[in-house]
């Protein structure tokens, strides 16, 4: 018999990726520009993001997910309200700033997705 928590674990994962690959996408132009992790820091968006994945993969209580969702949906309803992001999005200045908002956008919609779905899985 198949349990709750093994028909979870599948879309648990997807979201911790998808909350590493949000985090990607937001660190990693200012990295690749500085060529250095440190000097590269430009806030403590991609640690919120690593610290949800780490939340969504340790915690067992079924309804963690949504906690995932509701910062991503946050970040990504934030990023939309800022003038400069939907202009990376369609502008491609700087490839490496435009395919790292993608990322980061696609990303945040996967996290809702498989968060979701997370949480509608039953036994």
């Amino acid at each position: 018999m198949i349990t709750t928590a093994q028909r979870q674990r599948p879309w648990r994962t997807a979201t911790c990726v998808a909350l590493v690959l949000a985090a990607i996408g937001d660190a990693g132009p200012e990295i690749v520009e500085s060529r250095s992790i440190l000097a590269g820091y430009d806030g403590p968006g991609p640690l919120i993001y690593l610290a949800f994945a780490v939340l969504v993969a340790t915690v067992r209580w079924r309804y963690v997910p949504l906690f995932a969702v509701a910062m991503a949906a946050l970040f990504l309803v934030g990023g939309f309200a800022d003038a400069d992001f939907p202009n990376r999005l369609v502008t491609p200045a700087k490839t490496v700033e435009f395919l790292a908002a993608w990322l980061q956008t696609i990303s945040f919609a996967a996290t809702i997705f498989c968060g979701i779905a997370a949480v509608r899985e039953r036994a």
